[in-house]
């Protein structure tokens, strides 16, 4: 009797481990999410420095002290060739570096381009539709309508995003830094017929304010399923006239702000009449839509004209400091600079491929910058400003202009940029001294050079400098 007790005991333990085993087999392989990682890639999670994430000058001719990079190009066309086939080869090495201009540390905002001409050549047809300019390549005429098939594109941003997000998963080999930022095209209304500072057309997109929204949201849709923490800027819009702001209002009107995290604007030629770089112009056009509390990135800064060196380079080096301080102020968040500045005696540097060339230019290791004097006012701009927890604003004046080329020009500025413990005053215009600032100083140009003095004997003027309590 005890014996047959025992077998039945033990019989029904087996049947029970058999139960579990059954139902780990189930969970295990049913219901629990995997990571799966591609032969030869590392699992290896990868994050940005946070830190250097919240720096707010773009690196310009590799400089150590200054990370972000914006506009890596990601054609659709050139890694989905062919329906179902992915070539990452031109993408891996390129955000690999080539030469010193990719020196060091560097976060991208990288760009997504939804073209590929397999899926174009389904509901596209004309001449239209292709490309000119820096999005034209030499093998095929690539069409810039919006995506046929929206689901298709949506399945390569998804896929581009995975592999570059540094989770471990899937990710590119050889990646070194993850790119948690994305930008869905550029200008898009740029159409055709404007003329570029190289000469090249300026066309980037055909299509409607309409299109442009699915776009962006099957993007924003994309990216935050493949990268959760991953942030989306709409493309940078091209200036506060009102024509980009025709394409532009369908968009903030409808419902767009929900599809981006970060807002973005260009100011090309930048002078005394628009020292704010539109940010507070921009900041107001969003607000009528309901946008608020929305980063400001101005991911395209360009001082003067793109080829052509200016005649009066002390007033460029001024206005370049002064600006850069005066957005920084009122709210920019990050500045990209088109450094014009490093080629112009390069006249080939900004000129998009010619007709036959297999593949866009690469970015050249830049001149020797030493005797630059622009330069050194960059320079000065990431030593000084880079880094910052806040700005005080001590006292400022400045006028609005009214016309669509206008932005803000500053009569008086006077900030306090804050990191830590330590504060560095930035002062111009015909204004008396800050009262807190007294006792010995060192004072800074706007090329880096300094002196130390009394406090007493600082002189202001329209050109900025820079201060610090010693």
């Amino acid at each position: 009797m005890i014996k047959k007790k025992a077998i039945i005991i033990i019989a029904a333990v087996l049947i029970l481990l058999g139960f579990a085993a059954g139902g780990y087999f189930v969970y295990n392989n049913y219901l629990v999410k995997k990571t799966i990682t591609w032969p030869g890639t590392e699992s290896q999670v990868l994050k940005l420095n946070t830190e250097k994430e919240a720096t707010h000058l773009s690196k310009v001719a590799g400089e150590k002290g200054a990370y972000w990079m914006r506009g890596y190009p990601i054609i659709w066309n050139e890694i989905e060739g062919k329906k179902g086939k992915y070539d990452w080869t031109s993408i891996d090495k390129g955000l690999q570096g080539k030469n010193d201009y990719f020196s060091e540390d560097v976060y991208h905002i990288a760009m997504i381009w939804p073209y590929a001409n397999w899926d174009q050549n389904t509901c596209r047809e004309g001449d239209k539709y292709k490309a000119t300019g820096h999005l034209k390549t030499g093998n095929e005429d690539l069409k810039i309508g919006a995506p046929c098939d929206m689901k298709s594109y949506a399945d390569f941003v998804e896929k581009v995003v995975e592999r570059y997000d540094g989770d471990g998963a899937n990710d590119a080999p050889g990646l070194k830094t993850p790119i948690k930022y994305w930008e869905i095209m550029n200008e898009p209304e740029m159409q055709g017929g404007g003329i570029g500072g190289a000469g090249e057309e300026l066309k980037f997109f055909v299509g409607t304010s309409a299109e442009y929204l699915e776009i962006l949201k099957a993007s924003h849709g994309a990216i935050k399923k493949a990268d959760p923490e991953a942030k989306v800027a709409h493309a940078g819009m091209a200036g506060m006239q009102q024509n980009f702001q025709d394409f532009w209002n369908p968009i903030f009107a409808g419902d767009g702000g929900d599809y981006f995290d970060i807002a973005n604007i260009h100011t090309i030629n930048t002078d005394e009449k628009r020292e704010d770089m539109y940010v507070m112009k921009f900041k107001k056009y969003l607000e009528k839509f309901g946008i608020k509390n929305k980063p400001v990135w101005v991911t395209e800064v360009q001082f003067g004209e793109l080829m052509n060196k200016p005649k009066d380079i002390e007033k460029f080096d001024k206005i370049l400091a002064k600006s850069s301080v005066f957005a920084l102020a009122q709210g920019a968040d990050k500045l990209f600079y088109i450094e014009n500045w490093t080629t112009w005696d390069d006249p080939d540097a900004f000129k998009p491929p010619e007709e036959g060339e297999k593949d866009k230019k690469e970015p050249k290791t830049k001149m020797d910058l030493s005797n630059n004097s622009t330069h050194k006012v960059y320079l000065n701009l990431v030593s000084k400003i880079n880094s910052f927890d806040k700005i005080e604003t001590i006292q400022e004046k400045f006028t609005e202009g009214k016309d669509d080329n206008s932005g803000t020009t500053s009569e008086i500025g006077q900030y306090k940029f804050i990191n830590g413990n330590k504060a560095i005053y930035i002062l111009w215009g015909n204004a008396e001294l800050p009262t807190e600032i007294s006792g010995k100083v060192k004072i800074s140009d706007i090329y880096g050079d300094n002196q130390e003095m009394d406090a007493g004997s600082i002189k202001l003027s329209d050109t900025p400098i820079f201060v610090e309590k010693l």
